[in-house]
């Protein structure tokens, strides 16, 4: 394979030279060699030493060496169950990818960050190093926590316990803890790295601190070590989602049909989009099928899609709908349309009504094999005069969600359900979001309080390593011993993942402000946003404004000050 030709599919995700494995349930063991030997691997491998400007002899000793055990490791195991490389050998591509873009992206900055040019120079490839061993082994993990490796005796092997030995499947499991991983990095370091390239990275303490927390998932604490393998995570993510990698099924590698297909999954056993629970759930299986509230549903496939940079992903939300339905993705009410409007859902003691629906069969997410979850749901429409699944027709239909007047709006991220009860609601701005004769943007009353939801948003957000805390470009910081959120940022992230784009942050930042949470400032004005100073590393100060909670313990312990950043006296 050239190099152009190496370089197309990384950047392009182009699928020459995707291993072969002939028997589908056993694995043969492969030495390292054998593994790195492919057209593709053997390129990256190129790729890697072109880009690190150091003698072969000390590349082969501290990036080679490392590189195969860490493919004697991995062996043929895939990076995920149905998401991003999931094919044989997946892990061992995904890792080589990762570590050509971090060095890409690293070659952009000057580090260590804020030191001497002649310092810069003397401990630069030490950093280079660093960020590549911490890009090696972000994900690898995966491999002890997220799977069983099963030999051919029956027995299953732990990789804590050293490389498979022998001939193996792979088994995922199911409901695994899908942050394990980012918090087990470190287990492997020794074994992957050896003690002479732990020795090196030991020299420089704060390079050795953030590649420790960058791959045992304290990204709050792993500096720019951390952002660089993040962003070059997020490349080979792309890039394998959005080219022509195998999937598990059949539908063609390059259709919209496989990538919808393994969004949705992904979403729906990451969690992402929560199930069969009672408030807030986005999805429900009864007996017979699985249900997708909508637009909750199709905004967040959308949105995810676009995450991973999948082209033709229908900007339209009525389009989205009638490509699931040409598809087969989704099932057709009796009138042949991919909505079932105004259906009632119960599950236990909790119910609601008057949701807009997709229906799909449980085959959709769960594969033959899998571990499918309890069919809790009991889904009723009026389009059908019968129940959908009947294992409790004596509960009493609960509070409505909405009233028969909801409204289905969209957006470019797709829409909203908003009650339209009451005509002085504000509404959202249908498709390009234009303001009209001045008017701000506003999304109306919603069934949950949007303060509430946007604590709960930014609790799960610092918990998950969603939201990173304390480095450069975080929009949670800890300040005087209390969480500070930089505004107006933090809002219109927060409804751009909410509600697809950021024209209501105003009101959630009112919405928030209105609870009572947070410092005000004294005097007469008793203003909400308050100043913090930021030392730049250059010695130069600059401001951030935000809101400082009052009560830290709503969002969870806070770690350590931000050294950089100081409550401004006065405000």
């Amino acid at each position: 394979m050239t190099m152009q030709a190496i370089l197309r599919r990384l950047v392009f995700g182009l699928d020459e030279d995707i291993e072969e494995v002939t028997d589908p349930q056993w694995s043969r063991l492969q030495t390292a060699n054998d593994l790195l030997g492919t057209p593709y691997r053997r390129g990256l491998l190129q790729l890697l030493y072109e880009m690190s400007a150091i003698p072969r002899a000390t590349f082969d000793t501290y990036v080679m060496a490392p590189i195969e055990r860490y493919a004697a490791f991995v062996q043929l195991l895939p990076a995920s169950e149905s998401h991003h490389h999931s094919y044989p050998g997946g892990m061992l591509d995904h890792g080589l990818e990762i570590m050509c873009y971090a060095l890409r992206i690293r070659r952009k900055h000057l580090l260590p960050a804020g030191a001497r040019p002649e310092d810069q120079v003397s401990v630069g490839e030490l950093w280079s190093m660093g960020i590549l061993y911490a890009a090696l082994l972000h994900d690898v993990s995966k491999a002890a926590v997220d799977v069983d490796i099963l030999l051919q005796d029956g027995s299953l092997w732990r990789l804590w316990n050293g490389p498979i030995p022998g001939t193996y499947r792979v088994r995922y499991k199911s409901g695994r803890d899908y942050h394990l991983h980012a918090a087990t990095g470190a287990l492997f370091a020794r074994d992957i790295l050896g003690g002479a390239v732990l020795d090196w990275l030991y020299s420089d303490a704060v390079l050795f601190g953030q590649v420790m927390y960058s791959i045992s998932g304290h990204m709050e604490r792993a500096g720019i070590v951390g952002e660089i393998v993040h962003q070059a995570d997020k490349s080979s993510v792309s890039k394998a989602m959005g080219g022509d990698l195998r999937r598990l099924d059949a539908a063609p590698k390059q259709s919209l049909q496989r990538k919808l297909i393994d969004a949705l999954r992904h979403l729906v056993k990451s969690e992402r989009l929560p199930l069969n629970g009672t408030k807030g759930s986005a999805v429900f299986l009864s007996e017979d099928a699985v249900w997708f509230v909508t637009p909750t549903v199709p905004r967040s496939l959308k949105t995810y899609l676009y995450e991973q940079g999948i082209p033709g992903v229908p900007a339209d939300e009525s389009r989205l709908y009638d490509e699931m339905l040409a598809h087969g993705l989704v099932l057709p009410n009796p009138e042949g349309l991919a909505v079932w409007s105004g259906c009632t859902v119960k599950v236990g003691e909790w119910s609601t009504s008057k949701l807009h629906l997709l229906k799909a069969t449980p085959s959709l997410i769960w594969a033959a094999g899998d571990e499918r979850p309890e069919a809790k749901a009991v889904v009723t429409s009026p389009d059908v005069e019968q129940s959908m699944d009947s294992s409790d027709p004596a509960l009493e239909t609960g509070a409505s969600i909405g009233d028969t007047r909801n409204r289905l709006i969209s957006d470019e991220l797709g829409g909203n359900v908003i009650p339209a009860a009451d005509a002085s609601l504000p509404l959202v701005p249908q498709a390009t979001h234009q303001r009209l004769h001045g008017e701000t943007e506003k999304i109306g009353e919603v069934a949950h309080d949007q303060g509430d939801e946007f604590i709960s948003w930014v609790r799960e957000g610092i918990h998950s390593k969603k939201l990173g805390v304390n480095h450069a470009k975080a929009v949670v910081h800890v300040v005087a011993g209390s969480w500070f959120l930089v505004s107006p940022n933090i809002f219109k992230k927060y409804c751009v993942d909410r509600y697809g784009h950021d024209g209501a942050w105003e009101q959630v930042q009112i919405r928030f402000q209105k609870k009572k949470l947070h410092v005000r400032c004294p005097g007469p004005e008793k203003r909400n946003i308050v100043t913090v100073s930021v030392a730049g590393p250059s010695g130069k100060t600059s401001t951030l404004k935000g809101v400082l909670l009052s009560k830290p313990d709503i969002l969870g312990v806070p770690p350590a000050n931000n050294i950089y950043l100081e409550l401004r006296e006065g405000n």
